[in-house]
Order: C-alpha cells, then sequence, then structure tokens
C-alpha cells in the first residue's frame, strides 16, 4: 500500500470516527431530552390524579344524601311524608 493511500484510509478512518462520536453524543442529547419530556409528562399526570381525587370527593360531598335532605328542607321547605299523608294507588 502506498503512502498516500494511508493517509487517505486513515484520514477516512478518522472521518468515520468522528462521525460516530458526533451521532452519540446527538443521540445521548436526544435521549436526555424526551426522558426530561417524560418526566414532565409524569408530574402532570400525577398532578391530575390528585385534582380527579379531590373533584371525586367534592362530587360525593355535595351529592350525599342528608346534605341534599337538609337543603331540601331549610331552602324549600320540603319534608318527608308521614305514613298517613302516603296514598296508594293500584293500577
Amino acid at each position: 500500500m502506498t503512502p498516500l493511500r494511508e493517509r487517505q484510509l486513515v484520514a477516512v478512518l478518522w472521518l468515520a470516527v468522528l462521525a460516530s462520536a458526533l451521532a452519540a453524543v446527538s443521540v445521548s442529547h436526544e435521549c436526555r431530552r424526551l426522558y426530561a419530556r417524560l418526566a414532565e409528562s409524569e408530574r402532570t399526570e400525577h398532578h391530575l390524579q390528585v385534582e380527579w381525587g379531590r373533584y371525586l370527593l367534592e362530587r360525593s360531598t355535595w351529592a350525599s344524601p342528608g346534605r341534599i335532605e337538609k337543603q331540601a328542607r331549610e331552602e324549600y321547605g320540603l319534608r318527608a311524608p308521614a305514613l298517613d299523608e302516603i296514598i296508594r294507588m293500584r293500577p
């Protein structure tokens, strides 16, 4: 092999090594960026899960039968009928 050929081969190999190193850096950076997005998405998911739990608790509180009965009595003057006020209908 001639010295010119050897130098060309060495230059090509150096370029290949350099390209490989730059590709590794690029892939590593992209991996870190994607992992940061994943972590942010997981934090958002956790926050939404907590909010959903609070919403369910609040909904069950507002829809509790005791609260609705109290509101019916106090705000609308409603009451449960006495037994003698109940009329049964036959089909």
